[in-house]
């Protein structure tokens, strides 16, 4: 199942693993706290969105597919990454394909790289195949290798301070 397809997945498709009952404010709302909170996508759940109002400060790990349209300060790791025009991810990324349309810092990890007009790269990017459409700026460094997702990648050493 892809991102774009119009069924609409059972359940929520992730499990807020680190937030604990002390944390939440109210029912159905949540206190913001200095900590970083740390979201896993549950196995079945394939595809994960972070709106445009919310700023995560955390690691995202999924076994699906992730739409960034607001800000993530922290590690991704996912099947198919798309950062939406006006969203920002600073940290490190691992992933089989990722589609760039906002802003990104850090280092990319992808089988499959594709900048979009809009986007804002600061980034050293290891792709198998990479695209550029005219008006994506890029500062950073393009690296090509066979199998960019085999090496080990220690993505604690790739997030934004």
């Amino acid at each position: 199942m892809s991102m774009f397809n119009p069924r609409k997945p059972e359940g929520n498709g992730f499990a807020l693993n680190s937030i604990s009952d002390s944390d939440r404010n109210g029912v159905g709302s949540y206190a913001p706290s200095s900590q970083s909170v740390s979201i896993k996508a549950k196995a079945g759940g394939s595809n994960s969105i972070i709106d445009e109002w919310l700023t995560m400060k955390g690691d995202l790990e999924s076994e699906g597919d992730i739409l960034v349209k607001g800000k993530v300060y922290g590690n991704v790791k996912c099947k198919l990454l798309i950062i939406d025009g006006e969203a920002i991810i600073e940290g490190g990324i691992i992933a089989e394909e990722v589609v760039v349309r906002g802003k990104t810092k850090g280092v990319i990890h992808a089988n499959k790289v594709r900048l979009e007009k809009t986007a804002i790269v600061d980034s050293e990017i290891c792709h198998q195949t990479f695209s550029a459409e005219e008006g994506a700026r890029i500062k950073g460094a393009l690296r090509f290798k066979e199998d960019p997702l085999a090496e080990p990648v220690k993505l604690s050493e790739t997030k934004a301070a």
